[in-house]
């Protein structure tokens, strides 16, 4: 029983990290992300719980500093967001608030599991940097601590920014396959997703080899809506390059999207 308590007094820094990720990734997963209170409770589970989480696990021998510990939280947790993303981006799952919340909250989760089993056995009552009397700082760890709270708070300002200077909330995909062929030539098929916030209207041109042979000049897609057609392209004896051009309305003279399909006969 006194060794239970020990532990518990030795690992309440970890036991606080755990409850707080998993209040900030159930908030991040049930709460609609336009709620600006969820938006701050989440910064820690980017900015901070990583870190310190991967801290106290890798180095769970040592007697950090403040100024230390919070370098390395900071540091590790920027590293983690940007792998993490590089790594989402590959993924179905894409930037979502949805995915973030889980893969952070998963390597925050997993990174306290290895702390506390490391701790374990460890006769130190309780983490250096909480104990009474070691929080001063040198000037050299405010120097650190103090660049290292200049990159977080750019990082988020960087995101902020490029996050409102967005053109579009959403995207529009195009595509063009062939789907075969038959005596009266190629057949194609050309597709229109709108992924964009609102409704769009569209005009699609097909050109075979710089020739305009097609044109839809009003396509009209709600939001999530999808517009698809087949072309039948004359033969050819030669490779041909098959091209399809996507404006908005609203912006006619300017290609929105530009996707090319070549055919080897």
């Amino acid at each position: 029983m006194r060794g239970n308590t020990i532990m518990r007094l030795r690992s309440v820094d970890i036991f606080a990290v755990v409850a707080i990720t998993l209040v900030a990734a159930v908030s991040a997963l049930l709460v609609p992300p336009g709620v600006v209170l969820i938006r701050i409770s989440a910064l820690p589970l980017v900015l901070v719980l990583p870190g310190y989480a991967l801290t106290c696990a890798l180095f769970h021998n040592r007697s950090l500093g403040v100024a230390e510990r919070l370098v390395y939280s900071l540091g590790l947790s920027l590293v983690v967001v940007i792998l993490g993303g590089l790594v989402l981006n590959l993924t179905q799952f894409g930037l979502r608030a949805s995915s973030w919340a889980v893969l952070l909250a998963g390597i925050t989760l997993g990174a306290s599991a290895v702390a506390l089993v490391r701790r374990r056995g460890q006769s130190t009552p309780a983490p250096g940097w909480l104990r009474a009397g070691n929080v001063g700082l040198t000037w050299r760890q405010g120097l650190l601590l103090g660049l290292a709270a200049t990159i977080a708070c750019g990082a988020v300002a960087v995101s902020v920014v490029g996050a409102e200077r967005q053109s579009y909330a959403g995207f529009t995909q195009l595509w063009i396959l062939q789907a075969g062929g038959s005596n009266a030539g190629t057949v194609v098929r050309l597709g229109v997703r709108n992924k964009e916030s609102t409704a769009v209207e569209y005009r699609l041109d097909v050109n075979v080899d710089g020739k305009l042979v097609k044109e839809w000049p009003a396509i009209d897609l709600e939001q999530n809506g999808q517009w698809e057609a087949t072309l039948v392209l004359p033969p050819t004896g030669s490779a041909t390059s098959v091209e399809a051009d996507l404006y908005r309305t609203d912006a006619p003279a300017a290609i929105y999207r530009h996707v090319v399909l070549w055919l080897s006969t």
